[in-house]
């Protein structure tokens, strides 16, 4: 089976439980213009949110329906649909570590539906390493089409917009508009370090897009592209505010394309609903 972009590990992720993470190498470039006072402002204030949200967003559970469209020119080949628990934890410079719990495929349940995400991080047995690898390991083999990837996590594009790693891309604000009622600079950034923070068969750089509020640095919306020899892949995720989570502006919708061939493309629509948080030491897990 052919592999597509996938994210890099780490030794901090494998450390907390095998899972896959992203690798912080420290990068050649530097983050924007500095002549750009809009920009360098805007890179501070999405810093500055994101390390607030690092702390409030983590352990995040939501319930993810998620339809997969493959097509051969104009035509449906095969689709999917998948039911499953999300879990997002913020593990700083691990990056963020996500596990796809899936129990319904098509309408038909794959295993019965138990706390089985809750219960690995709240009450980890001796083989909790393996139990991760192994709802990780089944989450991905639910994807549709003959490519592997693991790129598909809405969170995947906000490590390049942190802080440590704004030095690894160049940004430029070319846009202004308004998003949900919300004054945003558009923010375009291209990868230039190495290692690449994704990985691919042939080593290309990430690139894409962030949707972020002015007056706060809140991240309302991002556009993340992986452009391979192998094809390109893009991601794009939209946040809207859970009044169950404080207000918190958090994942509600994932679109992608994967194009496998000149004919043949993957398209996916995930929703996320039913937030819930739950206390777990992410520092205890990692040690």
């Amino acid at each position: 089976m052919p592999s597509r972009p996938r994210i890099r590990r780490s030794a901090l992720a494998l450390a907390a439980f095998a899972a896959i993470g992203i690798g912080l190498a420290p990068g050649r470039t530097v983050a924007a213009q500095k002549s750009d006072v809009s920009i360098v402002r805007v890179l501070r204030s999405a810093a500055d949110y994101l390390d607030g949200y690092d702390r409030q967003f983590s352990a995040v559970v939501s319930e993810e329906h998620y339809l997969q469209v493959m097509r051969r020119g104009a035509s449906v080949a095969a689709r999917r649909t998948l039911v499953s628990d999300l879990i997002l934890i913020s593990a700083g410079e691990a990056g963020w570590l996500s596990y796809r719990d899936v129990y319904d495929v098509d309408g038909k349940l794959v295993r019965d539906r138990q706390p089985r995400l809750y219960d690995l991080f709240l009450h980890p047995a001796a083989d909790a390493v393996q139990q991760a690898e192994k709802i990780y390991s089944e989450g991905a083999r639910y994807n549709l089409g003959p490519i592997k990837r693991s790129i598909n996590v809405p969170t995947m594009a906000l490590p390049f917009l942190r802080r440590e790693n704004q030095r690894r891309s160049v940004f430029e604000v070319k846009d202004q508009m308004t998003v949900n009622g919300l004054r945003t600079a558009v923010l375009h950034f291209s990868e230039e370090s190495w290692p690449r923070m994704i990985e691919t068969s042939d080593d290309s750089p990430a690139s894409g897009r962030f949707w972020i509020e002015m007056a706060t640095g809140r991240v309302l919306r991002t556009e993340l592209i992986v452009e391979s020899r192998d094809g390109r892949d893009v991601i794009t995720v939209t946040y809207a505010p859970q009044p169950k989570l404080g207000g918190l502006w958090v994942p509600v919708r994932m679109d992608e394309r994967y194009a496998v061939s000149a004919t043949t493309s993957i398209d996916g629509t995930a929703t996320y609903t039913g937030f819930r948080q739950f206390n777990v030491d992410v520092g205890t897990i990692i040690k």
